[in-house]
């Protein structure tokens, strides 16, 4: 049943049964036959074909990825409890932030982190909040923090500071630097733009905050951001002023772990 299942999530993430034969190191036909079994197990389609090869998930197919997933996650877990059983002593731990959060607030509390748990190698991942919620629903991430609003039906979220956004750069400038949609601040910013009747008429949507600081600091356009990433520009608080919630979110099929309480516990000491 697991291998059906790996050939599956192979290819629901290629959408393509060649590529996911190469992913799988087998040949097409046995990717065809695994998901023939599969679908003939679950008694549903997994994928509308759509060419040759093509592979369109159908709704059953999001749900038993997200399934799936979860089973892989658990599996991997066993695996790595079994090892330190056999004397192995380090875990990998996966810890997604977005952009704001990933480098001006964990930074502050990872020494602290490693310090209770020295045998953990944390591994983080610095992406926008649509990205870390979905890495989060298919537990790739143990845990995320987040700047988003966003809501899933299989996130716990747990609200750990208040971040306030500030309007920065060349305020005369028609130019408008923005985030790309799906990153927390591109969501607040949106808001923004409808509460003040604002349709900008020039704008460039950079994925990087950094990229963006960069501009600011040249002089070039005007943005919405966070307080806390604030350099030698100008800036002013808007006329309404915006607070928003940060987020420690976890995937609530999976028990909550030492390192998820530690964490938040953590940034709630720091940034409250």
């Amino acid at each position: 049943m697991f291998h059906l299942l790996q050939t599956f999530m192979a290819v629901y993430e290629e959408q393509n049964f060649t590529h996911a034969a190469q992913k799988r190191f087998i040949s097409q036909p046995t990717v065809s036959l695994h998901i023939q079994k599969l679908e003939e197990l679950t008694n549903t389609t997994l994928f509308l074909r759509n060419g040759r090869n093509k592979a369109v998930p159908t709704e059953s197919a999001d749900l038993l990825y997200v399934r799936a997933k979860q089973m892989d996650s658990l599996w991997e877990a066993s695996l790595n409890d079994l090892e330190q059983l056999r004397g192995k002593t380090r875990t990998a731990y996966t810890i997604g932030a977005s952009q704001t959060i990933g480098v001006y607030m964990l930074p502050q509390v990872l020494p602290q982190l490693h310090a209770h748990f020295p045998n953990y190698d944390f591994i983080v991942t610095i992406a926008n909040s649509t990205a870390i919620f979905h890495n989060v629903e298919t537990h790739d991430y143990q845990v995320g923090l987040v700047e988003s609003p966003i809501i899933a039906p299989t996130v716990t979220r747990e609200v750990f500071a208040y971040d306030s956004l500030v309007l920065a750069g060349d305020m005369k400038s028609e130019l408008w630097l923005l985030r790309e949609t799906g990153s927390g601040i591109r969501a607040y910013t949106d808001q923004f733009f409808q509460q003040e009747n604002i349709i900008p008429q020039q704008k460039i949507e950079i994925a990087s905050n950094e990229a963006i600081l960069q501009l600011l600091e040249q002089g070039t356009g005007k943005t919405l951001l966070s307080d806390l990433s604030v350099r030698d520009f100008p800036y002013e608080t808007p006329s309404t002023p915006i607070t928003r919630p940060l987020y420690q979110i976890s995937n609530h099929a999976f028990p909550t772990d030492d390192v998820q309480i530690k964490l938040l516990d953590l940034l709630q000491q720091t940034f409250r």
